[in-house]
């Protein structure tokens, strides 16, 4: 009797010191994510090793949660390609299997056909029900990638300034008080200037970006995220896609990231470009990925049409931010002024998105690459759902707003989407200044695609696809563009991409044109 009681002992001791599934059962919920996915087995585990597992937050019930690591090698059963705009993203992929960015390796842009293997790290959270463990419906948040930096600082006066600072930023934390956000924000703007200013002579392409951490800056640090050796190109931070036109122009960025619609009225100095005119200098080199409108209500908010949000709450972004302008244009081609909204600048997406869940707004409107992930791991708690446009207003819009196409928000991108989401879409638009030599150009598109094809890029580098390069592009094309992509699609780009568009203006945001020095404000 006694010896029973030790051994029933001993089994609960080992049960509770187990922490998730065992490898079996964790391969199997594997499968079954990446199955739910695509709705199919397009992509099968073909080993598995389970590599340990962590303490996980609670669950809002208080229930425990553990999260469980592993590697796996799958292997297409159908063929995929990532750099289809109209289908599943492969950052749907690494999401699914609770990968980070560079967590898949052997994914290339293009045609990846069946029988092609892909290396996944990945993990699963669990938590405990009954005398077992079942995959919970949260989302773990991923570390993004450091954005690479490059050059060195010589010794001499800039030195003695590096000195100077560190004695500043080292003082204790009490005697710097409210000071230390003041220093870290002039840090930063400092640091990036100095980036862009070394560009003009360096040796490195320094890419005028976004705010760190966001989706310019993790596409851009996918690229290059695995390349051995110091990077050839430098992530620059700025405050996004208005921004970064007006540093090109000025020649204190000589590439950047734009969206193409906010590059169409930079050329034609429309929109929230009215109040300072045409900015000529900027020249197309290539749309990298597309960024669809997202419009997000409640799942129990009774809008089921844009024209729905006639007098409601709603987030359009940053007021010199690319999303606004796109928000105002697309509101307009379903015949509702700016005016007509009550409008509202929230202090990020992710505040906009809980006070949309609390009720306290009645939508946001953002653009951006599907899937959202702040907007994905939302809806995990949250019921909201996406408003399609109808046929009509995307057809306007297209017309009207010049840089956005037709796109679908694909079914399954988001948790509880069973249907593809008719909206509109800009690409996110690499542009480069007028003068920027040619070869500068060649090497800069040359190094994009050739890490996008290599299979060591991040998830989201595998989104560049060639075929759509010039999709969106309704301002000039730098020459050595039209030269690249003329000789792999066997004709130059023409018609609207060789020449500034010069009508249908953009809707003008009355409170940014009267202020055009808020245009240097934008988040993407």
């Amino acid at each position: 009797m006694m010896r029973l009681a030790v051994c029933a002992a001993l089994a609960m001791l080992l049960s509770a010191c187990t922490r998730g599934p065992g490898e079996a059962g964790l391969r199997q919920d594997v499968q079954a994510s990446v199955d739910a996915l695509f709705g199919r087995q397009v992509l099968e585990v073909e080993s598995f090793r389970r590599q340990g597992s962590a303490p996980y937050p609670a669950s809002a019930d208080g229930t425990r949660q553990v999260i469980v690591y592993y590697n796996a090698i799958f292997k297409l059963a159908e063929a995929y390609d990532p750099s289809d705009w109209q289908g599943l993203g492969p950052t749907m992929i690494a999401n699914a299997i609770g990968a980070s960015d560079e967590g898949i390796t052997g994914l290339k842009a293009g045609r990846n056909e069946p029988g092609t293997q892909l290396r996944g790290y990945g993990s699963i959270v669990y938590r405990v029900a009954g005398d077992g463990w079942q995959p919970a419906d949260v989302v773990a948040p991923h570390p993004s990638s450091a954005a690479a930096t490059g050059g060195t600082v010589p010794k001499s006066e800039a030195e003695e300034l590096m000195r100077s600072l560190a004695a500043l930023v080292q003082q204790a934390p009490a005697r710097r008080g409210p000071d230390d956000e003041i220093i870290a924000e002039e840090l930063n703007q400092a640091l990036a200037a100095i980036r862009l200013r070394m560009n003009k002579e360096g040796s490195r392409v320094v890419i005028a970006a976004g705010p760190a951490g966001g989706e310019y800056s993790r596409f851009l640090a996918s690229v290059i995220g695995r390349r051995e050796g110091p990077s050839p190109i430098t992530i620059a931070e700025t405050a996004g896609s208005v921004e970064n036109a007006f540093l090109i122009e000025r020649d204190e960025a000589r590439a950047g990231l734009v969206q193409s619609d906010v590059a169409a009225a930079a050329i034609t100095g429309y929109g929230i470009f009215s109040g300072t005119g045409p900015l000529g200098h900027l020249r197309a080199v290539a749309s990298l990925f597309p960024e669809p409108v997202h419009i997000v209500v409640r799942a129990d908010s009774g809008i089921d049409r844009i024209q729905d949000l006639v007098g409601r709450r709603v987030a359009l972004g940053n007021i010199a931010s690319g999303t606004r302008q796109t928000a105002i244009g697309v509101l307009a081609a379903a015949g509702i002024g700016i005016d007509r909204v009550i409008g509202l600048e929230e202090p990020s997406p992710q505040v906009a998105l809980d006070d949309l869940a609390a009720g306290r707004i009645d939508a946001v409107i953002e653009v951006v690459s599907a899937p959202w992930r702040q907007l994905e791991i939302e809806m995990h708690a949250s019921r909201l759902r996406l408003l399609p446009l109808d046929q009509e207003t995307i057809a306007r819009a297209v017309a009207e707003v010049h840089g956005l196409l037709p796109l679908d928000i694909p079914g399954r991108t988001y948790p509880g989407l069973v249907a593809s989401v008719p909206t509109v879409a800009a690409t996110a638009l690499l542009v480069a200044r007028d003068d920027v030599p040619d070869a500068a150009v060649l090497h800069t598109l040359e190094l994009l695609y050739a890490s996008a094809a290599s299979g060591d890029a991040g998830v989201q580098a595998t989104r560049l696809s060639k075929e759509r390069a010039t999709s969106g592009i309704t301002i000039p094309m730098h020459p050595a563009a039209r030269q690249y992509f003329g000789q792999y699609l066997g004709n130059t780009p023409g018609g609207a991409a060789d020449a500034a568009t010069t009508t249908a203006p953009a809707p003008v945001d009355g409170a940014a044109a009267a202020d055009p020095s808020r245009a240097g404000r934008s988040r993407q």
